[in-house]
């Protein structure tokens, strides 16, 4: 109901905005126009004097592989390791060197989605993205044929695009650079099957390619480009706004969340310190240490067909319901995209082609807690089944996006999160009600019990999800609230 006391339902009335222009623009980097390297950079810098429009505007590119190694690309957000933005200079949204991770996890919890023509949603064990058929040991990969002068993915700005407001008046700003670093190659994969391949044969999909040079496979980000959506306001009412908020207050306030990760090797416990003004949520990934060092073949959705393709095609049973070979579809991960609970058994190195990897048998558990300043967060080891619920409350959804049976949650798309604030909606005005540490600089740490636990074969991921704001004031002064 409004304050006229006459519910929404009954309302007539309009809000109008007049004389509203868009125009979108294609920006080249700052850094030229060659081929960028893994852990190379590439910098934007934005246009002045207009509303931009920062959830739209993507970076598109092109990706090119090493010939002839059986090259896989993971999704396109996974290419890049670390986004930041700066204002005149002065950093206001750092990011983190594992930036690929934090967009991963929030694609597995349904905070974000990926778009399966322009953000390489899938795993191709058999075709290209351009509907080119794989044959056994040949890359995936984009710089001839249409990729020739075509762009053929985007990403969008990480979380500096979900800024709220979403447009930003840039003329209140001094001059925003983008910057990208490009990850390292240990985020493709190198297979050595072909299509339809079985699982177990001796040409698997889950198995690293043998050809001469797979071991240091490479990539290149080709013809990367931005393009910006912008608006513009003829009327001077949002201008004179603007002024008499500054004026009343002294700033405007921008605010977005910046995630802060802390990794460490898993010992059973992690302990880290964080001084932050808001920190809404914290959540725990666990990555086999062999993702960060060697390439990998594809890694299995658990449930999925194992078995080589016949004349008579696979079975596509309710999923997971059959244990015949060609049961379901064949989906697949990279292994920098894997996390799972760290289990003694099935052990890190369990065999993919034969399905050990995935048999959640062994009793004993790997039930993990939050600690924060000694006192526990929740008051209790969570098992798997609590881990999940919590992990979905922190994430305020009812369902996994990806995961789809326990089997999956533990071996492809495992987290174990807590919320630090209330609940939030895309749709809900942003409120800033997370745990404030600065007074402090608080120790947390997450602990492990159970007597199924690996602490040897595993890095932990923690991140930190915390509030950030930014205050603009007369002048193009900045100053940033962590």
């Amino acid at each position: 109901m409004d304050s006229g006391g006459i519910p929404q339902v009954l309302a007539y009335g309009l809000s109008q905005m007049s004389s509203v222009s868009y125009n979108g623009f294609s920006i080249s980097p700052s850094t030229g126009t060659a081929n960028v390297l893994p852990n190379g950079q590439i910098r934007f810098q934005l246009p002045n004097n207009a509303l931009l429009d920062m959830k739209s505007s993507k970076v598109t590119f092109s990706v090119k592989t090493t010939d002839d190694v059986g090259a896989r690309l993971p999704q396109a957000s996974q290419l890049f390791s670390r986004i930041e933005v700066k204002c005149a200079g002065i950093s206001i949204y750092n990011g983190s060197n594992f930036n690929h991770i934090v967009e991963n996890v929030k694609v597995n919890m349904g905070q974000k989605k990926v778009c399966g023509v322009t953000g390489h949603k899938d795993f191709l064990d058999a075709g290209t993205h351009t509907g080119k058929l794989l044959a056994s040991n040949k890359s995936e990969t984009y710089e001839a044929e249409l990729g020739t002068d075509q762009a053929l993915f985007a990403i969008d700005l990480g979380e500096f695009s979900e800024i709220q407001p979403r447009l930003i008046d840039t003329s209140l700003l001094g001059q925003l650079e983008i910057i990208l670093t490009v990850n390292d190659n240990k985020c493709l994969a190198v297979v050595k099957g072909s299509a339809g391949a079985a699982r177990g044969g001796s040409s698997s999909i889950t198995t690293v390619s043998a050809e001469s040079g797979a071991a240091a496979a490479t990539f290149e980000i080709i013809r990367p480009t931005m393009f910006v959506n912008m608006y513009s306001l003829s009327s001077g009412s949002y201008a004179q706004a603007v002024r008499a908020k500054m004026s009343d207050v002294g700033y405007l306030s921008l605010c977005y969340d910046n995630t802060l990760v802390f990794n460490q090797t898993w010992t059973g416990s992690t302990r880290f310190s964080l001084s932050a003004n808001s920190l809404k949520r914290l959540t725990a990934v666990f990555r086999r240490k062999t993702a960060a060092s060697t390439l990998e073949g594809a890694v299995p959705i658990v449930g999925g067909a194992a078995d080589a393709l016949s004349a008579k095609g696979p079975v596509y049973g309710i999923y997971g319901s059959s244990t015949l070979a060609k049961a379901g579809i064949a989906e697949y991960q990279t292994a920098g995209e894997q996390y799972s609970l760290p289990t003694a058994a099935p052990t890190s190195s369990a065999s993919k082609e034969s399905g050990a990897a995935f048999l959640y048998t062994t009793a004993g558990g790997v039930n993990l807690n939050w600690k924060i300043q000694s006192a526990q967060v929740p008051n209790y080891f969570a098992t798997v089944a609590e881990q999940a619920e919590l992990t979905k409350l922190a994430y305020n959804i009812d369902e996994f996006p990806k995961a789809r049976l326990m089997a999956q949650y533990l071996y492809n798309f495992h987290a174990f999160a807590i919320p630090l604030g209330l609940p939030e909606t895309p749709l809900d005005r942003k409120l800033i009600s997370g745990l404030n540490t600065n007074a402090t600089n608080a120790f947390i740490s997450l602990e492990s019990a159970g007597s199924n636990r690996d602490v040897t074969n595993y890095d932990c991921f923690v991140l930190a999800c915390c509030d950030t704001i930014l205050r603009v004031g007369e002048g193009k002064s900045v100053e940033v609230i962590n």
